[in-house]
């Protein structure tokens, strides 16, 4: 167990999936089901797989950032910022 009971754990994520560097079969979200077409987030999956290992969200904010690329050109990123709590 790398977390205890009652220990906390904070993710930050812009749910930005490439498949230069995450096989799309890993993705958690940013697709349509393939049954139902229904689209899939990768906050709503995030949260199911927390659920079942154990946490409970404590924390949701979207958090702003800019990426510098060079003297001209930036990324505006608007991420989520999630903590959980061991039950």
């Amino acid at each position: 167990h790398v977390v205890n009971k009652g220990g906390i754990v904070v993710m930050v994520t812009p749910f930005s999936w490439l498949e230069e560097y995450t096989h799309r079969s890993e993705w958690l979200g940013g697709f349509h089901d393939p049954v139902s077409g229904d689209p899939i987030y990768s906050s709503d999956r995030l949260e199911d797989i927390m659920e079942e290992v154990g946490f409970e969200k404590i924390y949701d904010e979207e958090m702003p950032l800019v990426i510098r690329e060079h003297q001209r050109k930036y990324q505006y990123i608007i991420s989520q910022a999630t903590a959980w709590k061991k039950k």
